[in-house]
Formats: structure tokens, C-alpha cells, sequence
């Protein structure tokens, strides 16, 4: 195995048993020595791969949670547009669905707790808001410009917009699943952005001269 494959496999055990130790204590209560214990690791192993727990946190949320918003969101060259506003509902309320990704929303709560006291979690929200707000925008840039037609409003407005109510939902129904269920995710999505989805020219014109 070389240098940096051995470094590869002890950067990836050490965030599986941060994971682990992540959900069992919460942030505040899960220390390094916690995780490098988990993961078989010296505390020299864990700073020789992350500067801090803030920084492996950040990580996690980009290996667990921001690659699937990637995913969806983010445009693929030779690939079809973002898929529909309904669809698009469904693969957010899939993710609050997951009862196994559970732990880390729960954790993003604490540290949004946090945040208002402690700048480098106020910055871990921030660089991750600020990542999903970009790809989101460069996805409905995307399908604008397919669709041949000029967003009505900045493309960086409606991807906050579209943020806001995924966390809205989803604290909703975090705290009251019943009264806020996952359900809500499609028909609210296509109900309240499609006065500002993408058309094509031609149907425009029509939609124009009715």
C-alpha cells in the first residue's frame, strides 16, 4: 500500500468512527479522544488528517449529507435538466425519510444551537448553506438556459428560497411528523415554485397570447 492510499484508509476510518461517536455523544460530548480510541488511531494520526473536530464534522456533512443534495442539485454536462419541482420534493422528503442519516440532522441542529456562540460553527453553517445555495443556483441556471428563457428573479434567490422551506419542513416535521409530514415535500414544492420554474420560449409565447 502507498503513502497516501494508507492515508486515504485512515482518513476514511477515522470519519466512519466519528460517525459513530458523533451519534452515541452528540458534538459537544464526542472528544478526539473518543474518535481516535473508535477508529484505533493516535490523536497524532487524527491532527495529522484534520486540523480540528469542526473541520471532520464538515467533512462528514460533505461525505454523508452534501453529496446527495449534489447530486440532485448540481448540473451535469451531456445530462437533461434538474428533474421536476414534484420530484425534486420527493428526493428532499426521501432524505428526512432516512431513518439512518437520522443522527446527523439531529447533529446539525446542535450545532446551529452553537452557532450564535462559537464563530467556527457559525462558519461550518455558513460554507455549507453557501455550497447547496451554489449548486442549487447552477442547476436552475442550467434549466433556464435549456428551457431558452431568463429566470424572473436572480437564480441565487430562488435556490435560498428553496432552501428555506426544505429546513422549515423538515424541523417541522422533526418536531411534529404528524402535523408535518414528508408528504407536504412534493405538493408544497410544485405548488410554490412554479410560478418561477422554467418554460420553454415557445410555450410562453402561447401562455402570452391567450
Amino acid at each position: 500500500m502507498s503513502r497516501a492510499e494508507s492515508q486515504a484508509q485512515t482518513r476514511a476510518a477515522i470519519l466512519d468512527a466519528a460517525a459513530q461517536v458523533f451519534a452515541e455523544r452528540g458534538f459537544v460530548g464526542a472528544s478526539v479522544e473518543a474518535i481516535t480510541e473508535a477508529a484505533g488511531y493516535s490523536r497524532g494520526a487524527f491532527y495529522s488528517n484534520f486540523q480540528s473536530k469542526e473541520q471532520l464534522f464538515a467533512e462528514l456533512l460533505q461525505a454523508r449529507v452534501y453529496a446527495r443534495y449534489r447530486e440532485m442539485a448540481a448540473p451535469q454536462p451531456g445530462k437533461k435538466p434538474p428533474v421536476s419541482l414534484r420530484e425534486l420534493g420527493e428526493q428532499l422528503a426521501a432524505i428526512q425519510a432516512d431513518t439512518g442519516s437520522r443522527w446527523l440532522f439531529q447533529l446539525w441542529l446542535e450545532l446551529l444551537a452553537h452557532a450564535g456562540r462559537d464563530p467556527d460553527f457559525l462558519k461550518l453553517a455558513a460554507d455549507f448553506w453557501r455550497g447547496t445555495r451554489e449548486m442549487g443556483a447552477a442547476g436552475l441556471a442550467q434549466a433556464y438556459e435549456a428551457a431558452g428563457t431568463v429566470p424572473p428573479i436572480p437564480v441565487r434567490e430562488i435556490a435560498s428560497a428553496m432552501i428555506a422551506l426544505d429546513i422549515g419542513l423538515a424541523l417541522q416535521h422533526f418536531v411534529d411528523p404528524d402535523g408535518a409530514p414528508l408528504a407536504q415535500y412534493p405538493r408544497l414544492y410544485e405548488t410554490l415554485f412554479s410560478p418561477l420554474a422554467p418554460k420553454p420560449a415557445s410555450r410562453r409565447r402561447r401562455a402570452q397570447t391567450d
